[in-house]
């Protein structure tokens, strides 16, 4: 946390410069970093290896997390995303099973969402249901 707000701080005040060199480093340490800006490259790098640390050092294993970001990359409609998720899951030991209940999940939430918001459902009503009105 304190290198996410460290990244934020330091992209309040003034980016950290790139020199040439060091993005050749980077760009050598990961394709991804050419979708950077240099003049961020090398802060961007580091929150993406940071943020990552969600999957191996998180509250959720490893394999319930890549479930998670199928999920998430289903609702967005991003192939890269689903695309590498899917191949992260199983390498984490994820079934086809626990891939397509994953995918059933963002899809059913998809759906029913459609419902609620087009019948104008209403979230005091939908609350009182869940029994947590205030």
């Amino acid at each position: 946390m304190k290198k996410f707000l460290l990244l934020l701080l330091t992209s309040a005040v003034g980016f950290s410069q790139t020199s040439d060199e060091d993005y050749q480093v980077l760009l050598k340490k990961s394709p991804f970093n050419k979708m950077y800006p240099k003049a961020i490259a090398a802060d961007a790098a580091e929150y993406f290896a940071e943020s990552n640390k969600i999957y191996t050092e998180g509250p959720i294993a490893l394999k319930e997390a890549r479930l998670a970001a199928i999920s998430a990359s289903v609702a967005m409609k991003c192939e890269y995303c689903i695309t590498a998720q899917v191949h992260m899951a199983k390498a984490a030991g994820a079934t086809e099973e626990e891939i397509k209940a994953a995918i059933f999940i963002a899809a059913e939430i998809a759906r029913f969402s459609t419902l609620l918001y087009g019948n104008e459902f209403g979230m005091d009503n939908l609350k009182n249901i869940l029994g947590i009105q205030p």
